[in-house]
């Protein structure tokens, strides 16, 4: 009786692995079909890639930079698919990983990020005799925000991880029209690489 324990164990373990070996190739085939439509399918895609045991080639195309802030364009491709975005870092100091943050823009987002940076803009060009707060949040936390009170100035913060204090920088008006410059770029740079 104590003998036929472990092998009962091992049975059932040699089973539960047989169908999780399958489940993982259906799951990496049902991808590789998908079209990529939102950043939790992009990050998901690429993850259910990294794991699959398939050779992954990364791209980094740097678009440039304001303040800490760097952008670049980055395409990973795995046999004939290839996942492309924006990636946005924001350097927050020190020697290790956590000295900065990432975020993730797709090429679908940025016209919505372009118009609410506009939106903004036109908004903050005034005086308030209260406080008042505009913001945009993108799919990857990524956050565009101004206020201001009574008899103070407006400030926008572009934030790389709203959740995150030391992912902020404050823009003026030039760091703007920078800001919408780097994401049109980025935005070229996609259409240039998904027509290759």
């Amino acid at each position: 009786m104590k003998k036929t324990i472990p092998i009962l164990c091992l049975a059932i373990a040699t089973i539960a692995l047989l169908f999780s070996c399958k489940e993982d190739k259906s799951q990496t085939e049902d991808i590789k079909q998908t079209v990529v439509d939102s950043l939790e399918m992009a990050l998901h895609e690429v993850d259910s890639l990294l794991n699959s045991g398939k050779l992954v080639h990364l791209d980094v195309y740097e678009i440039g930079k304001i303040k800490s802030i760097s952008m670049s364009v980055q395409k990973i491709q795995v046999a004939e698919h290839a996942t492309i975005w924006i990636n946005i870092r924001k350097d927050c100091g020190g020697q290790y990983y956590y000295s900065r943050e990432d975020a993730h823009l797709l090429y679908d987002e940025c016209p919505y990020l372009i118009k609410a940076i506009d939106s903004i803009r036109e908004n903050t060009n005034r005086e308030v005799d209260h406080e008042e707060h505009y913001g945009y949040i993108t799919k990857d936390n990524i956050r565009i925000s101004s206020y201001a009170s009574k008899g103070k100035p407006w400030k926008i913060d572009f934030s790389v991880d709203y959740h995150k204090q030391n992912s902020s920088i404050t823009l003026t008006d030039k760091d703007i029209d920078d800001l919408i410059e780097l994401i049109k770029r980025g935005q070229d740079k996609i259409k240039e690489l998904e027509n290759q």
